[in-house]
């Protein structure tokens, strides 16, 4: 099993030993990871990937790059750079020849063509979005995330900035529109979100408030179903959150005050039901599972390594311990 490991290279908390964006080799039976490959890059805070290639953002204010990265065997190459259109893209999404990139700090959605040898090409659309709120946070506009619905024709978006959702079309011409924009609670901050598997449900976690929504799909519009804390009491500094393939599971990632993962069981109506708490080491960023649904990796930035966690047949989780994956500032893993 071979992962892309995104990581911050240079930010001012604390120094960082990595160079960029690297390509390890994971045996799915030893747990031995192999370092094979590395591309220098400043900041990529999110990787993603897309028939051979992968697409990652240098996310640094207004001097923020997009880049396209050739994976050849076990070799990575830079294969095109382009000035970002907005301010510190955090995420972004390959889907049908185009890059989509969410900017934090520019507030908007930017759609890059991806022509056909994986280079990026031109700028098709610089959607800004308005939407702010109360907190010191939440001045402005801040997309964070993107989550495509499994049929593909669907996106959703989380502003921050904004405590809102916004649920939007992708057109044919790779172009998106909004269909419906659902507000959160005030001060909530919509930071990641995920969709079940036939894209009935979309969950969300906050970061300002470390909650989890659930919401149902009606038509084109969204419908809040549920709210539960991922911890036991309210706090702060949620990043991830993502479904078990086999959708009886969901799981969302702390950080800041408590540091850990909480695991949700989903009823067959897609609400959610708090089942355990494991903690986890430092700063949790993000995590990934292995599409047999037996591992969960999990990135933890200021521990500068990814830690490895059995997921047991009950959907519960075992850390394995001796199996951590040294590197500096991981904050995303793309599973190829």
């Amino acid at each position: 099993m071979r992962l892309l490991i995104g990581t911050y290279t240079d930010i001012a908390l604390a120094p960082s030993t990595s160079k960029g964006v690297y390509l390890y080799d994971l045996d799915s039976t030893t747990l031995q990871a192999t370092c094979l490959d590395c591309v220098q890059v400043k900041n990529p805070s999110w990787v993603a990937a897309s028939h051979g290639n992968a697409f990652t953002l240098s996310e640094c204010g207004d001097q923020s790059w997009l880049h396209s990265i050739a994976i050849d065997g076990n070799t990575l190459r830079l294969a095109s750079s382009k000035k970002s259109p907005g301010d510190d893209p955090c995420h972004c999404v390959a889907l049908n020849g185009m890059l989509y990139s969410a900017n934090y700090s520019s507030g908007s959605i930017t759609a890059v063509k991806v022509n056909d040898d994986g280079t990026l090409g031109e700028t098709i659309q610089n959607l800004h979005f308005h939407e702010h709120s109360t907190s010191p946070r939440q001045l402005t506009a801040h997309l964070h995330n993107m989550a495509v619905s499994p049929c593909g024709d669907l996106m959703a978006a989380s502003n921050l900035g904004g405590d809102c959702i916004y649920l939007m079309r992708i057109n044919g011409d790779g172009t998106i529109a909004t269909l419906h924009t659902l507000h959160t609670t005030s001060g909530s901050g919509p930071r990641h979100l995920t969709w079940n598997n036939d894209g009935t449900r979309l969950y969300l976690i906050t970061e300002l408030t470390n909650e989890v929504m659930a919401f149902a799909l009606d038509g084109n519009r969204l419908v809040h179903m549920q709210t539960l804390t991922a911890e036991a009491e309210k706090g702060h500094g949620a990043a991830h959150i993502h479904i078990h393939p086999s959708g009886k599971w969901l799981y969302a990632s702390v950080r800041v005050v408590n540091n850990g993962i909480a695991m949700f069981g989903i009823n067959g109506d897609g609400t959610l039901e708090r089942k355990a708490f494991y903690p986890t080491g430092t700063h949790p960023r993000h995590f990934a599972i292995t599409p047999c649904g037996s591992l969960l990796l999990n990135a933890c930035r200021d521990k500068n390594a990814i830690e490895l966690y059995r997921i047991n047949n009950d959907g519960t989780l075992a850390y394995l311990a001796g199996h951590d994956i040294g590197l500096g500032m991981p904050v995303c893993i793309t599973l190829l």
